[in-house]
């Protein structure tokens, strides 16, 4: 899992709320963390939905 950004960085994908949210440090860290638990620790969002 990717984290997807647009805009030139200004807005950044929240899988978890499918959709674009406006880019700030703590969603970007967010962001990270959503798709380290699915790659390194094999959850699914819908586990964190």
């Amino acid at each position: 899992m990717d984290i997807q950004k647009r805009n030139n960085d200004k807005e950044i994908y929240a899988p978890l709320k499918n959709k674009w949210l406006i880019m700030k440090p703590e969603e970007e860290v967010r962001q990270k963390y959503i798709c380290r638990l699915v790659d390194s620790y094999g959850y699914s969002l819908g586990q964190m939905d």
